[in-house]
Order: structure tokens, then C-alpha cells, then sequence
């Protein structure tokens, strides 16, 4: 599966060339990485990215809205419906690697096709749901499955269109997760009340057969190939094998991955309790649900700007992960102590903060690893993000079963979780500072 990962990265999956790897940038100039157009068609495939993450994050993001109504139709504890979220989240995630195997197969156009008619099948028979378990399998696992089939293509899809803006294109493809829980957060809220949770689902499947027209338009980038000498081609091929071991002894990736699972932890936590926090407070159900699109309404705008500010030469992806994480720590441990307005307005600099983890990934990925280990390590980061959308939600449920406290307790949770995260993203900086001063006999980094 690792050496099919690494094949859609010479494809164009994302061609970000590492300048301290002098082997991979010539072998990238001479071959795979030219003939890409930098636009052109590529900016109706960004559009139709960002629409496929629209209803993708809408749905995933927007849980917290029914998980009450839900909870109490089926009569089952905060734990149990909380898995059903977790198992939605994580699933979507964690059939990256799978999903990457069916992109490289079969393209990204029919990956995404697929995905659209799974999840819709999926959602529409949920609303039909009798039993707990019956739900776990429809709106999680299976709607999960299809989700996640159209996440992967709406994320890489861009690569094979742009090189030199290509984080700005991935910003503004991964912005439609923020719109979509915006808008789909308001939708669904208007939709309970007119009808119910099952009749909300219904409508949600419609949204993502939608997703198989966007799906169209992910039309295969037919790429101007030089001729690479047989030599190249053997280094190459040499690189990819190596490139599995490389990255399971890289020190910084093996932190980065560690930091990833309590950040995804605390973002899904925060996510699926906000709106049953608010209402905690008094907030009205409508209320409460617009604070959720409140971080939907930031976190678009976050994701965009993240995207611009990964491009400039003088800033780092590493410190941006840094500075947000420990941000949004202190964010969540406030977040239960606010009233309307100050729930308000801290719910939209937690969606600001928080929106730069999926824009700036990959060019850390880049910066620690190089180009031709992308997918794989992309690939692995998926992989433990998705458990971590497993785990995070549903710990948190049946810690709340067991404790009886308030659901202030999510929110403290997550606040751990992201200062861990923080902390280890700065033993990366530290490890980092170390090598570059035993190699170049200074400190500066």
C-alpha cells in the first residue's frame, strides 16, 4: 500500500521540492514534476473540491446538532451516540489509505462518484434507524465510508493542476469544510425543526448525491512527460523503496504523528459538545447551533489564509502548529465559562485557530520529510487522525456517562489534549535546532 502512496506523489499528487534534498529536486526537474498548468481547468477543480468539503465537513463538523435529538429518540447514553459521531469522524479519516489506492486505480473522478452514491445510501437509511446498532453501522461506518471516499479526492485532486500555488489551491479546496459547517450547521438546524432528525437525514443523503455531479468535473490532468533516463528511473525507484523505513526512523514525523492524535482529539471533542454545552447554559437551540456555524464562518476564513501564509518563504508551518495549539488549549479551557457573546466570539477564534492543522500539514510534512515521501506520511497522519476522531468524542461521551458531570468536562478535556499537541510539535523545534547547529555551528534556525 506504501509503494502505491508514493506512485501518486510522482504523479503530482503535491510537487513541493525539499531544497535540502538535491537528489529528489533533480530527479522532480527532470521528469514527473513538469507539465503541470498552474491553473486553467484546475481552478473549476478547486471549486468543485471545495463544494465535495462543503457538504463532506458539514456533515462530519455538524453532529453536535443531532446528537440529542438522536440520543433521546433511541434512548441511549451520551456514550453510545457519541460513537456513532466518533465512528462517522474517524471512519471518514481513517479509509484514506484506502481511498488513495482507489484514486491511484481508478482516478479521482470515479473515487468520488463512488463515495457520493455510499454515503447517500448510507445517510438515507439511517433515517429509517430502530436500534443503536443499526445507526452505528448506516450513519457511521458506512456513511463514514463513503465520506471518506469523497474527502481524499476533493483534497488531492488540485495536485495534478498546480505547483507553485498548490497551498493556496489546497487552502481554498479544504476552506469548504469551514463553509460547510457554516451552512450546513444553520441547514440542519432549521430541519430538525420542521422535520426531525430522520426527515434532516433524508435531505442530507440529496446533498451528498451531489457530490457525484462535482465529481465530474475531477477530469484526469494529461501531463507533458520528458524522457528521464534510465539511470533517474532506477535512483527513483530506489527512493521509494527506502521511503517506508525512512519515515518510521524519522524522529520529528514520528513526533509530528504522535502531536496529531490528541490535536484531532480536541478538535472533534470540541466540535460534537459545543452545541450541548451552550445549551447547558441557557442558550436556545438555535443559538446554540449558530455558534457552531460562528467556527464555520472563522474557520473558512482561517483555513484561506493559512493556505496564503504557508506560501510565504519567512514563515513556518512548524510554528504556526505550535502557536495555534497552545491557542487553542486556552481557548477550551475558557470556552465553558462565556455567556452568548463571549461564547460567540470565542467560538470563532477557536474555528480561526484551529483551521490552519489541515492547511499547513502537508507543507510541514514537506519540510521534514521531502516530496517523495508525501503520500506515504500523509497516508500514516490520516490514518491517526481518524483514530483520534474515533476515540476523542466517544471517550468524552462515556466519561460523561460515568462522572455525571457537566459538559464543561468535554472542554477540558480537549484543552489537555491540545497543550500535549503543542508541546510535542515543539520537541520537533528543539530536535530540529539541535541538528542545524551541530551541522552549520550556530544557532539560528
Amino acid at each position: 500500500m506504501n509503494r502505491s502512496l508514493q506512485d501518486m506523489s510522482e504523479e503530482g499528487l503535491i510537487q513541493v521540492v525539499n531544497e535540502k534534498d538535491d537528489e529528489l529536486n533533480d530527479l522532480e526537474q527532470s521528469g514527473a514534476a513538469k507539465g503541470v498548468p498552474d491553473g486553467g481547468w484546475g481552478w473549476c477543480v478547486v471549486a468543485a473540491c471545495f463544494l465535495c468539503n462543503v457538504v463532506n465537513g458539514g456533515i462530519v463538523y455538524s453532529f453536535g446538532i443531532i446528537l440529542e435529538p438522536m440520543r433521546s429518540d433511541l434512548n441511549v447514553s451520551f456514550g453510545s451516540i457519541s460513537l456513532v459521531g466518533g465512528v462517522l469522524a474517524g471512519v471518514t479519516v481513517l479509509v484514506g489509505p484506502i481511498a488513495a489506492v482507489f484514486v491511484n486505480r481508478f482516478g479521482s473522478r470515479i473515487t468520488c462518484i463512488v463515495g457520493s452514491i455510499i454515503s447517500s445510501a448510507a445517510i438515507f437509511a439511517s433515517s429509517y434507524s430502530n436500534s443503536f446498532i443499526f445507526l452505528l453501522i448506516t450513519y457511521g461506518l458506512l456513511a463514514g465510508l463513503g465520506l471518506g471516499f469523497i474527502y481524499f479526492p476533493a483534497v488531492v485532486a488540485v495536485g495534478e493542476y498546480f505547483r507553485k500555488r498548490l497551498s493556496l489551491a489546497t487552502g481554498i479546496c479544504v476552506c469548504g469544510s469551514g463553509a460547510g459547517t457554516f451552512l450546513v450547521a444553520l441547514f440542519e438546524s432549521s430541519l430538525l425543526g420542521h422535520f426531525g432528525w430522520r426527515g434532516c437525514n433524508r435531505i442530507m443523503a440529496l446533498l451528498c448525491l451531489c457530490c457525484a455531479l462535482f465529481g465530474l468535473v475531477f477530469i484526469p490532468q494529461k501531463k507533458k512527460r520528458e524522457e528521464v533516463n534510465e539511470n533517474n528511473n532506477n535512483n527513483l525507484e530506489e527512493i521509494n523503496e527506502k521511503s517506508g523505513l525512512k519515515i518510521l526512523r524519522d524522529i520529528p514525523f514520528f513526533l509530528m504523528t504522535l502531536a496529531n492524535i490528541p490535536n484531532a482529539m480536541g478538535i472533534y471533542i470540541s466540535y460534537t459538545y459545543l452545541p450541548s454545552m451552550a445549551g447547558e447554559t441557557g442558550l436556545s437551540a438555535s443559538d446554540a447551533s449558530f455558534l457552531i456555524s460562528m467556527v464555520g464562518i472563522s474557520n473558512t476564513l482561517g483555513r484561506f489564509l493559512s493556505g496564503w501564509l504557508a506560501d510565504l518563504k519567512w514563515a513556518s508551518a512548524l510554528g504556526i502548529t505550535i502557536i495555534t495549539a497552545a491557542a487553542a488549549s486556552v481557548l477550551c479551557a475558557l470556552l465553558p465559562s462565556g455567556h452568548y457573546w463571549s461564547l460567540l466570539a470565542m467560538s470563532a477564534v477557536f474555528g480561526f485557530i484551529v483551521s490552519s492543522g489541515s492547511t499547513v500539514s502537508t507543507p510541514l510534512i514537506v519540510d521534514l520529510l521531502g516530496i517523495h515521501h508525501l503520500n506515504t506520511a500523509f497516508g500514516i497522519l490520516t490514518f491517526v487522525r481518524g483514530v483520534a476522531a474515533l476515540l476523542g468524542p466517544t471517550a468524552a461521551g462515556f466519561i460523561l456517562d460515568g462522572v455525571a458531570s457537566s459538559f464543561s468536562l468535554p472542554f477540558y478535556i480537549a484543552s489537555v489534549c491540545f497543550a500535549v499537541s503543542a508541546i510535542l510539535h515543539t520537541f520537533i523545534w528543539i530536535f530540529k535546532r539541535r541538528v542545524y547547529t551541530r551541522r552549520y555551528g550556530y544557532t539560528d534556525l
